[in-house]
């Protein structure tokens, strides 16, 4: 196999080959890059085992980032032949299959729709061959959002541990074993004034950003939001099943004039009210909420709120509008006490129903302040 200094210049001059070419560091004995037909990858070769190593590819970690990788797993003492593993998709495909096995919630659509979008880059390596680094760049794509990095650590966590149980222990320790959280939950307090409202509502007029149009009038959440179907509305009622909320229960809501209006707004295009950006057989994904977000926030001058606060002010103005606690409570589909769960099975639509018609009232007062003046 031919040997190479290896520099940025190099690598980056290294063609294409149908079969796999590996060009060894001449500086960093044991250090190398394997060429394939499609993609370039940093590898190691260790010990008297001649024991392999992928530490990731060309372009999305940087030379002097491997080399110092590289130089690390070569001072360690090679580990013989390696146990039988998985790669990390196949790995994320059986945790999804087996760990929320039964569950209820909606929870395990999200966890698969954030694994698979975040674990990418890294869903070719086996799992033996995840590094810090590795486990580093994954956290650092949503840097600049710190409550979405801490949802994805926990997620990711969860999944490492999973692979290091019985009966499959694919790995011994976890790569995220000692990993700090990237941040700590914050106790959200924020609800958006009536101007806020106001012109947060008005420029939420058009596709998918009508989504947020139903947050304001319903109070649900993001994720139980996204995967609104149009199956589920009849006679008046659109009902939410268990399978997609948080608690695992039925969550109906009773669909008035003005919620009627902004799901008459959505093109019929599919099952889904909101499908996702690329295929209409899927939903969309609650994270691209965050863009929408981000360009409301711009175009209205408001800031320092976030989609969850919108949730938090519908239950704060149900108060204000004197709705009673355990029909705000139901409102928000919070999930009841351990013998009400048991023993209380009312559906308490016409209480559902009779607060929201006062909270449309509200909202059409809130547009109509200023238009006459």
């Amino acid at each position: 196999m031919p040997n190479l200094h290896l520099t940025d210049i190099a690598v980056r001059a290294l063609k294409a080959s149908e079969t796999y070419v590996t060009y060894w560091d001449t500086t960093t004995p044991g250090f190398g890059v394997r060429v394939g037909k499609r993609s370039k990858t940093w590898t190691v070769m260790r010990g008297r085992t001649r024991e392999r190593l992928s530490i990731g590819k060309y372009g999305e970690l940087s030379l002097s980032d491997a080399r110092a990788e590289a130089k690390r797993l070569l001072a360690e003492p090679a580990s013989g032949p390696k146990p039988e593993t998985k790669t990390v998709k196949d790995a994320r495909t059986e945790f999804l299959a087996e760990h929320y096995s039964g569950s209820t919630s909606g929870w395990p659509h999200i966890v698969k729709l954030v694994l698979g979008k975040y674990l990418k880059t890294i869903e070719h390596k086996q799992l033996v061959d995840v590094t810090d680094g590795d486990i580093r760049r994954v956290l650092d794509k949503l840097s600049d959002r710190p409550g979405q990095q801490l949802h994805l650590y926990r997620m990711a966590r969860t999944f490492f541990s999973w692979c290091c149980r019985p009966p499959h222990r694919y790995l011994k320790h976890s790569p995220m074993e000692g990993y700090p959280p990237p941040g700590k939950d914050r106790k959200g307090t924020r609800v958006l004034s009536d101007d806020e409202l106001k012109a947060v509502w008005n420029a939420t007029n058009s596709g998918s950003r009508l989504i947020v149009r139903l947050l304001i009038l319903w109070g649900t959440r993001n994720g139980e939001t996204c995967v609104l179907r149009r199956d589920w509305l009849s006679d008046g009622v659109l009902t939410i099943p268990g399978a997609n909320t948080k608690n695992g229960r039925d969550h109906g809501i009773p669909v008035l004039p003005l919620a009627a209006s902004v799901l008459a707004e959505r093109l019929h295009d599919g099952d889904f009210y909101f499908p996702g950006r690329h295929t209409n057989k899927k939903a969309l994904n609650p994270w691209s909420l965050h863009a929408i977000l981000d360009a409301i926030q711009r175009e209205t001058g408001t800031s320092g709120w976030t989609l969850r606060d919108i949730r938090r002010t519908f239950r704060s103005n149900m108060a204000r509008l004197k709705v009673p606690r355990e029909v705000c409570e139901v409102l928000i589909n919070h999930a009841p006490p351990v013998l009400d769960e048991i023993y209380d099975r009312y559906d308490r639509l016409d209480e559902k129903r009779d607060a929201l018609a006062r909270y449309e009232a509200f909202v059409l007062r809130l547009l109509a302040q200023g238009q006459n003046t």
